[in-house]
């Protein structure tokens, strides 16, 4: 058996395994490449492999670096199956259209941007897929439930468990048949924490023969919950209060849904100085719903609190703004809010319109809650730019900028080494991915303390025999 790092290794985006057995040929994620200025460039590099020949793709989960490529994939002839959990397959049906969305608009103002210049170089290359190609890779997700173990192509079995970072997000369990024996392979998704609101705690799987590690926060412990949940709000009471807006970058999927239920209690309590809250983001509002059909997975607290009728994605004072038309308003509004948009890490989307009419106000807070990956508008303003550019203008960096890290839906130091020596068991080789340097290597000195010489880095594009 050969696993081929095909994206994810030594990064924290584009994740993509090819698996390859003596009766099957299949990818566990395929994800976009984000953040980097040569993100597009990447995300059409050619493939190693021809997607037609692929048995079928198993996803962790329903973030974009970690499911966005697929309807690439099937517009180059991949039609097998496509296993993930319920929600996930529900979830992915936002993230595609979307991206599709995204994708075949900014095409159209290449387009019309290289006409302009008098059709000068090359035409820009087209959108890297189309809404035609979401829809029909979305007929072929299969939809799975958690515990349950399933037989696929070659005898290959697969069962997902809840990995506690987003809703319907997994760990992966294999069952491989090679040369006679049957050998066990995990993917670990991404991580999440115990202890968090509205999703479950992950699950530990059991030891095996291969485990593939996720390393976000491979170099870093989180603050406690009850802590960072307090500053969250005295950052925001502090703002209200002397007559600012609140700007929080948010990923539609998971943040935003943390961050109102963080909200929702305050806010009915009457804690916080009274302002407008706008979630700001279509796909935002479709997620949302999509949670509000898997409450089934979601921790025991919240689903009591739904029936009492105190659902965390509807309160007073909580607007979903769907339309831009809708947006717009806000950026003229000068009594107090707080606006939650989309991208979490200021790559693209409403976010940056406002970027665009607060970083230079004082008064306003920039107030970030999830990871911000190198070589992104986030990043560089997390780590004190004083100036940045927006829709041309450069723009000075006035507004406090609050960056709280205990919000990350990932499982931090403490937890990656407790999943990986736990996993990898007496015998088991740990292969660490989705990490930056610093990350990787750090998790990779504490697991070696522990495993030895079984604890690897692999290089993007490494083809490795397990």
């Amino acid at each position: 058996m050969h696993i081929t790092f095909e994206g994810g290794a030594q990064c924290v985006t584009g994740s993509q395994y090819l698996v390859e057995t003596e009766s099957a040929r299949f990818l566990v994620e395929c994800g976009l490449f984000q953040g980097r200025d040569d993100r597009d460039e990447i995300n059409r590099r050619e493939l190693s492999y021809d997607p037609a020949s692929l048995d079928f793709i198993i996803l962790t989960h329903a973030h974009l670096d970690h499911c966005g490529l697929v309807p690439r994939l099937y517009r180059e002839g991949f039609r097998g199956s496509i296993y993930c959990t319920a929600a996930t397959g529900d979830l992915v049906a936002v993230i595609w259209t979307d991206s599709a969305s995204i994708q075949q608009e900014d095409a159209r103002w290449e387009l019309k941007r290289w006409k302009r210049r008098g059709e000068e170089g090359p035409e820009p290359p087209g959108p890297l897929y189309t809404s035609r190609e979401a829809q029909g890779s979305l007929q072929l997700v299969v939809p799975c439930q958690y515990g349950t173990k399933y037989t696929l192509t070659g005898e290959v079995q697969v069962r997902f468990l809840d990995a506690g970072h987003i809703l319907g997000s997994s760990s992966v369990e294999l069952w491989i048949p090679e040369n006679g024996k049957t050998r066990r392979v995990v993917f670990s998704g991404d991580l999440g924490r115990h202890g968090r609101p509205i999703i479950r705690d992950p699950q530990m799987p059991e030891p095996a023969d291969v485990a593939i590690l996720e390393s976000t926060y491979g170099g870093r412990l989180h603050d406690p919950w009850d802590e960072t949940l307090e500053k969250f709000l005295s950052v925001i009471r502090t703002t209200l209060e002397r007559g600012g807006h609140v700007i929080i970058p948010a990923f539609a999927l998971g943040r935003t849904q943390d961050v109102l239920y963080c909200l929702c209690d305050p806010e009915r309590r009457h804690e916080l100085p009274a302002a407008p809250i706008f979630a700001d983001s279509p796909m935002a509002l479709r997620a949302t719903e999509v949670f509000r059909q898997h409450t089934e997975i979601f921790d025991e607290e919240i689903q009591e609190a739904i029936q009492r009728g105190d659902s965390p994605f509807d309160f007073p004072g909580l607007h979903y703004l769907r339309a831009m038309r809708d947006s717009l308003p806000l950026n003229d509004m000068e009594e107090p809010f707080i606006v939650l948009s989309a991208s979490g890490m200021c790559t693209g989307g409403r976010i940056r319109h406002h970027l665009h009419h607060h970083l230079e106000h004082p008064k306003d807070t920039l107030l970030f809650v999830g990871y911000q990956a190198e070589d992104t508008l986030g990043r560089d303003i997390v780590d004190g730019a004083q100036e940045v550019e927006l829709f041309g203008t450069v723009h000075p960096v006035l507004c406090d900028v609050v960056h709280l890290g205990g919000f990350s839906a990932h499982a931090d130091q403490t937890g990656l080494v407790h999943w990986g020596e736990q996993v990898a068991g007496p015998t088991g080789q740990v292969f660490l991915v989705h990490g930056e340097d610093d990350s990787l290597r750090t998790l990779q000195g504490l697991l070696q303390d522990l495993l030895g010489d079984r604890v690897v880095v692999p290089a993007q594009g490494e083809r490795d025999e397990v």
